[in-house]
């Protein structure tokens, strides 16, 4: 687990970053990336392309955090389940975020996204499905709003 410690912003309202993975999962992060008390749950992947700006208290998620079957959820679960039960069966799914890509600030990107590259999320967007490159989405569930013209 990381944190970011003493690197914190006005703009994350005094929260710190926390990237959370699990074993054997992946993060690759490019070049020239800004982050501000950015939180992840990683399971299975992340990747981040260069140039990428991810505004404050973005949320990225590539599972489900918890079973869906309820008796799963139960405290005493692990009586009535095996450890790899409990394990395989919360889904999971790659996060991509290209190239160029603008996180507004308190978005949740959720598993299985990738958001195409030179493309700008607005604020308190919930990113459930991918978005293609050059465009601007915004909203929950996040919908693209309009395309970009590249000059």
């Amino acid at each position: 687990m990381m944190t970011s410690m003493d690197g914190i912003n006005p703009i994350s309202s005094n929260l710190m970053g926390c990237f959370y993975t699990e074993t054997g999962a992946e993060i690759s992060i490019g070049d020239n990336v800004g982050m501000s008390a950015t939180r992840m749950w990683i399971r299975q992947k992340l990747t981040i392309g260069n140039n990428v700006n991810v505004g404050a208290n973005v949320l990225l998620i590539d599972n489900d955090c918890h079973q869906i079957d309820y008796r799963m959820r139960r405290h005493y679960a692990s009586k009535h389940f095996s450890p790899e039960e409990l394990h395989d069966c919360v889904h999971s799914s790659p996060i991509i975020i290209e190239d160029d890509v603008w996180i507004g600030a308190h978005t949740l990107v959720l598993k299985g996204v990738t958001i195409g590259a030179r493309s700008i999320i607005g604020a308190g967007s919930v990113v459930t499905k991918s978005i293609p490159a050059d465009c601007i989405a915004a909203g929950n569930p996040c919908r693209v709003i309009r395309k970009l013209e590249q000059r």
